[in-house]
């Protein structure tokens, strides 16, 4: 571990864990890996928790969270940010080599990882992308619920950045999943959009609860 970072633990022992910045660095030694397999949805979901879940535990007590409350939620968001943020740049990835869908899920429905080295889409390949697709949805779903437990404007953030990757998840459903053939190097919304995100966002925060 980095000699200043271990330094600032040592300083904020009491508020700041370990743990989420052993988790990251783990995450990223495994992604360091030239040919890389992520056999499961398990150990996708494991290494979303690590490169950006833990992120959400380091800034909790920054931002006085009840860590007993706002931990799970955290994650939640964290992991389903990797996800999609996954699914935008299955091409990019695929131009440096790298398939982060679970093997078995692929293996499941025919598809090689040449498949999608060579930007080969098929039925059986959108069918895997909607169903890691479906678990980012649930997840954003378990954050938004927890949201009230972060103070102050905690919750607003939450919901923009909610709203916005929803928006992703939209867009790949109107793509029919089909994320190798996206224009450009990954999948995007327009600015209009990003900025309806945010209104929605802000609606969601403002409407009273019924």
């Amino acid at each position: 571990m980095d000699a200043a970072l271990e330094q600032c633990l040592r300083r904020n022992g009491k508020s700041l864990s370990e743990q989420p910045f052993r988790d990251m660095m783990e995450g990223m030694r495994a992604d360091a890996v030239n040919n890389r397999i992520v056999e499961n949805m398990d150990d996708l979901e494991l290494y979303s928790y690590q490169v950006a879940g833990t992120v959400g535990c380091m800034l909790l007590p920054i931002l006085n969270a009840d860590m007993d409350r706002a931990r799970e939620p955290a994650i939640a968001l964290g992991k389903a940010i990797q996800l999609i943020n996954i699914l935008r740049d299955a091409k990019p990835d695929a131009a440096l080599g790298r398939v982060y869908l679970p093997q078995d899920m692929l293996t499941s429905e025919s598809v090689s990882n040449e498949d999608i080295l060579t930007l080969k889409s098929s039925d059986g390949y959108r069918r895997v992308v909607q169903k890691v697709a479906d678990r980012a949805h649930d997840l954003l779903m378990e954050a938004e619920i927890g949201k009230s437990s972060l103070p102050g404007l905690g919750p607003v953030f939450v919901q923009i950045i909610i709203e916005l990757y929803r928006g992703y998840l939209v867009k790949l459903e109107q793509m029919n999943y089909d994320n190798l053939n996206a224009e450009g190097e990954r999948v995007k919304i327009s600015t209009l959009q990003k900025i309806g995100a945010s209104a929605k966002a802000l609606f969601v925060i403002l409407s009273p609860v019924k």
